[in-house]
């Protein structure tokens, strides 16, 4: 008798021990109330979130049985909270670097450029490397900036200035000496050095015309880039950027998320894509990348240039000649510079894609984006269809037909709604391309009426900002936020909706990341990184949006920024 109620006690034990186990498996760490939370099936008031990861979606009253004395209950006061959004072309090193550097506004007249630069020699020892941009061509008319220029304020300091597009460079004699350039060094392959009548360097260098001053300016130390790189990413979460594509990482870049995240410091879920330089460095790096991955840091991306940009520069591909110049010349290069052709590109990007590592084209002339996608479509008949999913990014110009066939060989079209509004690059880019094929520049309604995978990235330092509501605003809108630029739309046939926009930003995102089944939406069992806002996007007129304020993000259920 004794031993059957000692089995009958274990056993209710037991039981009991279940259901507490049961009641703690559905007790929240957290539930966010009295809001408007966007998911996948219309709005709901809140979300409770355990473990990381979202427990339930619902009213009070569904939310009210995951409570207990320790879930922390947060009123959200009516604020609205979405999936964390995700920039997947951006370049923060470089953007936090960049807040050191010689500063000027983008676009700024020639006059305050020089003033800037004068102000930056007097702070500096002699001899100390001025660098900083970002200077726009259309600014200097039809004369470009010269070396003599910066001769002039910085004769005892060499100077190098990026331009707005990031694919030129302004440099003074100095820069031009210690870099070894003289009127007989050639042209590098993939790249110009432009000459004046003479035959001399001007000072303007395009593409791998600049790699030569690149060597030549100090590196930065490695605490200098993890103070630059954690700088630029909480910039980033203050915007709700909870995940990014890094799109150019060098040795030195991956040195610096490893130490970041060792620090633990390294906030977002972050996809590094290699340099692809085409020498043995690379191959190192890539032999080699996995040494540098972290829980938030994946290495499985490599970035390829195509081409350069659609400017004065005459550096993008295209398949049609630029427009004339003032004179009415034709300029070279005529149809711009393809930077690694199929003999080259078909193969590596089909050995790429057998590893599983996924390429990035740099691809903003349309010859370039047809070239990026035969490149996919080689791959694809190599290895089989079910590969990664390789993206075509910017696509400033690209032809219907190109479009069309990216969804049949898994094609994502990467666009940047950042680079037309608020920068002033357009201006160079409608004199250097003519103002009827601007009409479809940036093709964002075709891409998602073609059924590819669209994304979306800043680019930034190369825009101003990486605020994504920026992005969000302009690729409905198509015209520049706060009526910047007053009657100026560029391609309004290829405006979208807000939802699809937000989509872009979100689960087009974790798509393209491979992570669908974990990110990008609101749904119970998905990771919770959430971010909170002051007011509801879907609520306010359009040319609002870019004034949403994020004031918190959560980051696998806890919280990695807090609006001051």
């Amino acid at each position: 008798m004794k031993t059957a109620r000692h089995k009958a006690t274990l056993i209710i034990a037991a039981l009991l021990s279940a259901s507490a186990l049961q009641a703690a498996d559905r007790t929240a760490d957290l539930i966010l109330t009295n809001g408007e939370v966007y998911t996948p099936q219309g709005w709901a008031a809140g979300v409770a979130v355990k473990d990381g990861a979202i427990l339930a979606v619902g009213d009070a009253a569904a939310l009210g049985a995951y409570r207990a004395p320790s879930t922390k209950m947060v009123d959200l006061g009516g604020k609205t909270v979405m999936p964390g959004l995700y920039d997947m072309h951006v370049h923060p090193l470089g953007a936090g670097l960049a807040m050191s550097e010689c500063r000027f506004e983008y676009g700024a007249a020639p006059q305050h450029i020089l003033d800037a630069v004068t102000a930056c020699v007097k702070a500096a020892k002699p001899g100390e490397w001025i660098t900083g941009g970002r200077w726009q061509a259309v600014s200097f008319g039809d004369t470009p900036p010269t070396r003599e220029m910066l001769d002039r304020v910085a004769p005892n300091n060499p100077v190098a200035l990026t331009d707005i597009s990031g694919h030129s460079m302004w440099t003074n004699s100095l820069a031009l000496k210690l870099a070894g350039i003289t009127r007989d060094t050639p042209d590098p392959e993939g790249g110009i050095i432009e000459r004046d009548a003479r035959g001399e360097a001007t000072g303007l260098l395009r593409e791998s015309g600049r790699d030569r001053v690149k060597r030549a300016i100090p590196a930065p130390s490695l605490e200098k880039n993890v103070k630059a790189l954690d700088t630029a990413l909480d910039t980033m979460l203050s915007h709700g950027v909870t995940g990014l594509v890094d799109a150019r990482v060098p040795r030195a870049g991956l040195e610096t998320y490893a130490a970041l995240a060792d620090r633990g410091l390294l906030k977002q879920r972050v996809v590094g894509c290699l340099h692809y330089s085409g020498d043995k460095e690379f191959e190192d790096i890539l032999r080699n990348r996995r040494s540098y991955e972290r829980a938030r840091f994946r290495t499985d991306c490599v970035k390829m240039y195509e081409d350069g940009v659609p400017t004065e520069s005459h550096t993008a591909a295209m398949i049609d000649p630029y427009a004339p110049g003032a004179d009415g010349h034709l300029h070279e290069p005529a149809r711009g510079l393809l930077l690694v052709g199929p003999a080259t590109l078909d193969p590596l990007v089909t050995r790429l894609d057998k590893m599983g590592i996924t390429v990035k084209f740099h691809a903003a002339g349309d010859q370039a984006s047809r070239t990026a996608l035969d490149a996919i479509a080689a791959a694809r008949k190599a290895n089989g269809p079910n590969g990664p999913m390789h993206e075509v990014g910017h696509l400033t110009f690209v032809k219907p037909d190109d479009l069309a066939r990216a969804k049949t060989i898994r094609a994502t079209l990467e666009f940047s709604p950042y680079l037309w509004f608020p920068s002033a690059i357009n201006d160079d880019i409608i004199k250097a391309i003519g103002p009827d094929r601007i009409k479809r520049v940036w093709p964002v309604r075709e891409g998602l009426d073609s059924g590819a995978l669209v994304i979306a990235g800043s680019d930034w330092s190369v825009v101003p900002s990486a605020n994504p509501w920026i992005g969000i605003e302009t690729l409905v809108t198509r015209r520049a936020p706060d009526d910047q630029r007053p009657g100026e739309v560029y391609g309004p046939a290829e405006a979208i909706t807000l939802k699809e926009a937000i989509d872009i930003f979100t689960i087009n995102a974790a798509r393209q990341l491979g992570m669908a089944d974990k990110l990008g939406t609101i749904e119970p069992g998905k990771i919770a990184d959430l971010i909170i806002l002051d007011r509801n996007p879907f609520k306010i007129p359009a040319t609002d949006v870019h004034n949403v304020v994020v004031t918190q993000v959560i980051i696998d259920g806890k919280t990695a920024y807090q609006h001051p």
